[in-house]
């Protein structure tokens, strides 16, 4: 073999080799070129959120006990709704679980209140306490007139007119009959469909207001019973009278709430019996 011959072959030899190397380096698995995947989320986070709402302590102190207003609280990651927490009035803590690391949010809702938020909410591995969220009463959302109307007799949806069955509103949200105005009707014993009627278009058979469940019939006295808005029959409140007598009816607007009792005879009652 010459002496080119065998520098040449010293040349194929080494690049060879070369090669060889670089290949063993690309199947390290420390190199940059291992592949990861895609990783799974987890099936559960460790954060969590919660916090108490007050009712305008100043303008409605009688809420800091139960039942509190239904409420609505949101909570937001960014501008995106990722969960809601319906108070039912048994509480006014909310809570949220199962939330990833993140700056959230929430909004707070209640029928007759204005609409409070809080930003900035950090939430990490763990509980964060976000604090008292207040709302304040707004009285532009209550409603101007509600009347006790129905197959009561003397309180049928013919007495809109003349405001018979008109409540009194002695405190904001808060709605009583027998009223100032009229002598109370005196009910006789039996069942009845009614509602606390807030449109005076109403009709014997389309009262359109707050009522309840008309399947289940409510045993006079009760209270705090919860109501619904709504028209017609599939709304009307269904409510036994075990006797004749002057019956005092409550509506708390704020809590969405009705009670109904009797009022001892006498003075005070001011009824008047149907002839």
């Amino acid at each position: 073999m010459t002496r080119r011959a065998r520098v040449e072959l010293l040349v194929l030899v080494l690049a060879a080799a070369t090669l060889a190397g670089a290949g063993c380096g690309r199947n390290d698995a420390t190199t940059i070129l291992t592949p990861t995947g895609i990783r799974p989320a987890p099936a559960t986070w460790p954060g969590s959120m919660t916090g108490k709402v007050f009712y305008d302590p100043v303008n409605t102190p009688d809420l800091s006990v139960p039942p509190f207003p239904p409420t609505r609280v949101e909570l937001y990651l960014g501008a995106d709704l990722v969960a809601t927490d319906s108070l039912d009035g048994s509480s006014r803590t909310y809570l949220f679980d199962n939330l990833a690391p993140g700056s959230y949010s929430i909004v707070v809702r209640s029928l007759v209140f204005y609409a409070n938020s809080r930003g900035g909410l950090p939430v990490r591995e763990g509980p964060l306490d976000a604090g008292n969220i207040t709302l304040t009463l707004n009285p532009l959302a209550l409603s101007n007139n509600v009347y006790v109307t129905g197959s009561m007799p003397g309180l049928g949806a013919d007495q809109l007119i003349y405001g018979t069955g008109i409540c009194d509103a002695n405190q904001l949200g808060i709605w009583t009959y027998p009223n100032s105005l009229w002598p109370a009707v005196d009910i006789p014993a039996g069942t009845y469909r009614f509602k606390f009627v807030t449109d005076e278009s109403s009709t014997d058979t389309n009262l359109i207001g707050w009522g309840g469940n008309p399947s289940d019939t409510l045993d006079v006295p009760f209270s705090d019973r919860p109501a619904v808005r709504g028209a017609g029959p599939s709304t009307d409140i269904v409510a036994r009278f075990p006797a004749s007598g002057t019956y005092a009816f409550t509506f708390d607007e704020r809590r969405q709430r009705f009670s109904i009792a009797l009022l001892p005879p006498g003075p005070a009652a001011r009824s008047r019996r149907l002839p």
